[in-house]
């Protein structure tokens, strides 16, 4: 009878301490679950509000602190300040890149698919503050005025860009009077409502734009300041790495495009009125 007392209060003793252990267990388990979510919905709401700030030049200020200059919105001068100037664009460049893969990865892909085509809407009158080199295979030149290595705040070859009528919009020519239409220019949405790929074919040589170029545009604003997100967005900002491989010439009076290697690291932006105020002319397309 003892040992029976004794087995079944053994007994007894080790099951309580297997549910307290169990207890324990299950309870640490859900906290770190419940640790988890919370975690991941801060991450989840810290990316949202990244996403946001690539929508207007005051949140683009704090997202790349490259382009504020005491409060104000403001393109690195590649002159005065190469490395500010380089690291701005290669800065936004890969902080679009992350963004964007963000955004895929939190959204529907039905959902994104099933968007109304909305690209952004293009300005006219363009500068651009750039750096480039070129070469022919035998010699090294810049392809900015004055043979700078950069150019700031001068006038943007885009300038002259108008929707073309056959296209609804969806597709852009530069215009210009000689040659008449040098390029095309392809804004395509992404799952970012505020960021376009861009695509560049030029028409007089051999250039284009490979990835990552980028355009970001800002909401339209009503009487109250609010964003309407129904609306297009107007691009305010583009950054973007243009390549050329030939440039024309008459060879016995024939036009043809012999080699010719060029790189150019650029931001392009619109202005208006006397805000089109220029430094020069940017390298020509």
């Amino acid at each position: 009878m003892v040992a029976d007392h004794a087995y079944s209060h053994s007994f007894r003793h080790h099951r309580v301490g297997t549910i307290r252990r169990l207890s324990a267990m299950f309870i640490f388990s859900m906290r770190t679950v419940v640790l988890a979510v919370a975690v991941s919905a801060s991450s989840l709401s810290s990316a949202a509000a990244q996403s946001e700030l690539l929508c207007s030049p005051e949140g683009l200020m704090r997202l790349i602190p490259q382009f504020n200059v005491n409060g104000q919105f403001t393109i690195p001068d590649p002159n005065t300040d190469l490395q500010t100037f380089l690291s701005a664009q290669q800065g936004l460049s890969n902080a679009i890149d992350m963004i964007l893969a963000q955004e895929n990865i939190r959204q529907n892909p039905s959902s994104v698919g099933s968007l109304p085509s909305r690209p952004l809407i293009f300005a006219s009158n363009w500068l651009s503050s750039e750096v480039g080199i070129q070469t022919d295979g035998t010699n090294l030149s810049s392809p900015e005025s004055g043979g700078k290595f950069g150019g700031y705040r001068v006038q943007s070859f885009l300038n002259g860009l108008t929707p073309v009528p056959l296209s609804q919009g969806s597709i852009y020519v530069i215009k210009q009077s000689n040659p008449t239409y040098p390029a095309l220019v392809y804004p395509m949405p992404t799952s970012h409502p505020c960021v376009n790929r861009l695509f560049l074919a030029a028409g007089n040589t051999a250039g284009f734009w490979p990835t990552p170029t980028y355009a970001l545009g800002r909401y339209q604003l009503d009487n109250n300041g609010l964003p309407m997100r129904d609306k297009p967005l107007m691009t305010y900002l583009i950054v973007n790495i243009c390549l050329d491989l030939a440039e024309p010439a008459v060879i016995n009076q024939q036009s043809v495009l012999r080699p010719n290697a060029m790189i150019i690291l650029a931001f392009h932006w619109p202005c208006d009125g006397s805000g089109c105020a220029t430094n020069g002319i940017g390298h020509p397309h």
